[in-house]
């Protein structure tokens, strides 16, 4: 609410109004007819009590169902409570695009031989279009699309995998998001970690041999670091806590305002602004470098630099 949300038109899913009571005003329920105020943001989508914690699948669905019945944007970016979204960026990366076409875009990982999905930690879109036709298919309880005996328990912890066996159905599949065939939009780890590079076997191994599926370029396959890591217009970084995410903030809208700011002086800014304390750094992010790692540190003022410019401003 503080950082990026007003912003971004947030909506929260949540299972009780006091998760997030300041935006009591705005919730988007089965009882709720109409919004108190519809153009306040952040608003509340809640979850009805018969779905609950652990029953990822239909509180998905609920949520596209609602999110495109009543809510009825061109676009939805799903994205969990702990990443961090520059606004801006989406309405930059979307200002040419079409509603009516079908889209399924984020940051793309290989699943299997011929499989391809987008990292829910990163986030992805979907158009009305898009939006429209799962909701068709889960109005018919088709059984790619979360119906039926097969929604096991690990499919409810991951319940975009139900997601992308639907629209695999309906012939949509995820796409290469990056600038230039190159630089990486959304980010399934923090800032600090992919400037690192330092992000998970795992993570590394999904993007492998990408170039054997339609639409990836052969560049696709490696995972860069250092400023190479991500394009002037980032969208989203994962695994950012609610203090990392106010100093990211702060340090962003500084360099908005003072895009002159010295090398020296941003690296004051950074630690001033950033949690030291690992506890309150997200628990699977990293800390500011050292103070005397001068090459990571060129590379971490280097991007952000890169992510924090004018031009790449947009309002939606």
């Amino acid at each position: 609410q503080d950082t990026w949300g007003g912003s971004a038109r947030a909506i929260y899913v949540v299972h009780n109004v006091t998760e997030f009571p300041q935006a009591a005003h705005a919730v988007i329920s089965a009882d709720a007819a109409t919004l108190e105020d519809k153009y306040a943001y952040p608003q509340l989508l809640m979850i009805p009590p018969e779905i609950g914690n652990d029953a990822g699948v239909p509180r998905l669905i609920h949520t596209i169902r609602e999110i495109h019945q009543k809510v009825d944007p061109d676009f939805a970016f799903f994205v969990n409570d702990h990443t961090y979204v520059i606004p801006a960026h989406l309405c930059k990366y979307l200002e040419h695009r079409d509603e009516s076409e079908d889209m399924y875009e984020g940051h793309a990982l290989r699943n299997g031989k011929d499989d391809v999905f987008n990292s829910g930690a990163a986030g992805y879109l979907l158009s009305r279009s898009t939006m429209k036709k799962l909701v068709e298919r889960f109005d018919a309880k088709d059984p790619n699309c979360g119906f039926g005996d097969k929604t096991t328990g690990w499919l409810q912890g991951n319940p975009g995998i139900v997601t992308v066996k639907c629209l695999k159905s309906l012939g949509i599949q995820a796409a290469d998001t990056r600038s230039t065939n190159k630089w990486h939009r959304f980010h399934a780890f923090p800032l600090t970690r992919v400037v690192a590079g330092k992000v998970d076997e795992w993570y590394i191994n999904k993007h492998k041999d990408m170039d054997g599926l339609a639409g990836f370029h052969p560049s696709y396959n490696e995972v860069l670091k250092g400023e190479d890591c991500c394009s002037w217009d980032t969208v989203s970084f994962h695994y950012v806590e609610r203090k990392e995410t106010k100093a990211l903030f702060a340090v962003q809208e500084q360099l908005l305002e003072h895009p002159h700011l010295s090398d020296h002086e941003v690296k004051l800014l950074m630690q001033a602004e950033w949690p030291s304390d690992p506890k309150d750094i997200g628990f699977y992010s990293m800390g500011l470098p050292k103070e005397s790692d001068a090459n990571a540190w060129r590379n971490l003022i280097a991007t952000i630099r890169k992510i924090s410019t004018r031009a790449t401003q947009r309002d939606c």
